[in-house]
């Protein structure tokens, strides 16, 4: 009967060792993500600044001719 809590720690380590695994899995499968989502709005985040320059160009632009 002495062999019943060394299995039962034995499990609850193994289940614990899944859980860890499956934990580490996650967080570094979510990091990656958000890096290339971050990559992604960083690319739109330059685009935007340069539609920004267009419209300051384009308002200038119109300035200039007096038809603001």
């Amino acid at each position: 009967m002495a062999w019943i809590p060394i299995v039962a720690w034995g499990a609850a380590l193994l289940i614990a060792a899944v859980l860890l695994g499956f934990c580490a899995y996650e967080v570094s499968w979510k990091a990656k993500r958000l890096q290339r989502d971050l990559a992604a709005l960083q690319g739109l985040a330059e685009q935007a600044d340069q539609l920004r320059g267009q419209l300051t160009t384009v308002q200038e632009r119109l300035a200039a001719t007096g038809l603001r």
